[in-house]
């Protein structure tokens, strides 16, 4: 009888190991702003701390500037990564991944000036633009693999549907 009980513990503790493992993001509780948002997980660390809508939404831009600066730093691999690209191409693969990044940022900080002031249709229309893909575009089309670019880029992307997500959320 003990080894019955002791092998029909140990079946439920393997099934709620595997249960657990697979659902590990549902044991986190979603904060209330991210309700939303499709990567809620994501979300929940974005805006942590925050106790009303206005300041979980500059939370999540200021993420969303984070995450853009993190980018931008990534010049130089861009750089790097279209040296063997004859002098115009690259010339032409830089400006546009620089000016993309700047962009990027200025649209970020706009929309988190714009939030400050109220303007929400502001807020959308600056955060819809910050997603630029200019630079990843030009990279594809000319053979450029820029793997780390490629990784953050995806993590900007679901940043920013978080923060569209939190920004107007019904």
């Amino acid at each position: 009888m003990a080894n019955y009980n002791s092998f029909s513990l140990l079946s439920l503790a393997i099934v709620t190991l595997l249960l657990a493992s697979q659902n590990a993001d549902a044991l986190i509780p979603v904060n209330q702003f991210c309700k939303t948002a499709t990567y809620k997980i994501l979300c929940t660390r974005m805006v942590h701390g925050a106790t009303n809508l206005q300041d979980a939404s500059a939370s999540a831009i200021k993420v969303a500037i984070h995450v853009a600066n993190k980018i931008r730093a990534l010049t130089p691999v861009v750089v790097q990564a279209a040296s063997d690209l004859d002098p115009t191409m690259k010339s032409q693969i830089v400006d546009t991944c620089k000016e993309s990044f700047e962009n990027t940022i200025e649209d970020l900080n706009l929309s988190l000036d714009l939030l400050r002031q109220g303007d929400m249709g502001g807020v959308g229309t600056r955060l819809s633009a910050a997603f630029d893909s200019d630079c990843l575009d030009a990279l594809k089309e000319q053979g450029v693999a820029v793997p780390s670019l490629v990784r953050i880029y995806s993590r900007f992307e679901k940043v920013m549907d978080n923060s569209l997500a939190v920004a107007f959320q019904s």
